[in-house]
Formats: C-alpha cells, structure tokens, sequence
C-alpha cells in the first residue's frame, strides 16, 4: 500500500513502520525546527529530543483529532512539550550532578545551560498563566511558585480556605482544558 498524506495517521495507528517514515520525511523539518527552538544551546540533545517525539507520535496517534486542529499543530505542540521534558531532565542532571563530577569550565557552561532552561521553564508557565484571571493567577503563584503556605494566604488576602481552594480549582480546570497534555506531563513527572 502506498503511504499518503491521506492514509499515513491511519497506517500509523495501525503500526505501519512506513507510515511512520513518511511522517518524519514530511513533517521531520517541522519537528527540528520546533525542537531547536525550545533547547537552543543543547544541540547535543536536539537528535535523541527528535526521536523521542516521533516514539511519541507512534506512541500517542490514537489521541490526535483531526477536527480539532491540522496534524502539523498537533505534531508541533507535540515537539514542544517533548523540548521542555528535555529542558527539565537536563535541569535535573545537572542538579544531581555533584560539584567534583564538573570541571571549572565545565561548570560555567553548565550554569549557562541551567540558567536558559530555568527560563524557558519560566516562560513556559507564565504564558500558561497568563490565561488565568488574575486573581487565581496570583494564587497559583502564591501557592505554587512561592510556596507560600495556605493560612499565610488566607489571611493577607482575607480569603477563606474554601474559597483559596474554589479559585485554584477553577484555575486547574481551565489549565487542563487548555494544556491537556502539558498538565498530563507534569502530573506524571510528580508521581514518579
């Protein structure tokens, strides 16, 4: 069977390694371009970030819906977040890495690195905040970025728990809504 643009999501579903092929033909370029965006200055990350976004693509086909946006977008935001889990594992070696393992030089170029993925992280939850009202972004950032406790909350704002608890649900609900996978991601990350 000849692998389309028409038949290749529906090959992929059904585990035709072709049509897998065909997507990273036609929509490799994409995928590169999305991936170095988000981790700039790793390149030595950029091809095993690549591949992990067409396992995911081979993973996941069963959730994209083509009445919901292009495949192109879907396969887009799917670079992106794939970037990010890059940008945070990377974060988290060099974390865990100890002082003796880095040499001097090393460790400037390390600080570097950490430093633009702490912002990109940054960057990436201020705009998914952005779409919140004010008054529940402000308590997500009180509560989450902050790591302000509740009571400490409640009693600058002279918000009830409950109502603290109301605005930060609506908040996630929305989050959810809006950054489906995003959230999933994050949530996942936490269990672990």
């Amino acid at each position: 069977m000849k692998i389309t643009e028409q038949n290749f999501i529906k090959q992929i579903s059904l585990g035709n390694e072709k049509a897998l092929e065909y997507c990273m033909l036609h929509y490799g370029g994409l995928v590169r371009s999305v991936v170095r965006r988000h981790i700039g200055s790793l390149a030595h990350y950029e091809e095993d970030c690549i591949n992990e976004v067409f396992f995911a693509v081979w993973e996941n086909i069963g959730s994209y819906r083509p009445d919901r946006n292009p495949f192109a977008n879907w396969i887009a935001g799917v670079a992106r977040l794939k970037a990010l889990d890059c940008l945070r594992k990377h974060a988290r070696q060099l974390l865990e890495s100890s002082w003796e393992e880095n040499l001097p030089s090393q460790a400037s170029q390390e600080d570097t690195a950490l430093q633009a993925i702490e912002e990109e992280i940054s960057r990436e939850t201020r705009q998914m905040l952005d779409c919140l009202k004010p008054r529940d972004r402000e308590l997500f950032i009180r509560l989450y970025i902050e790591e302000q406790d509740i009571e400490e909350i409640s009693q600058s704002t002279g918000m009830s728990r409950p109502a603290i608890y109301n605005h930060l649900s609506r908040g996630k609900r929305k989050l959810r809504k809006l950054f489906p996978r995003h959230v999933q991601n994050q949530r996942e990350e936490t269990d672990l």
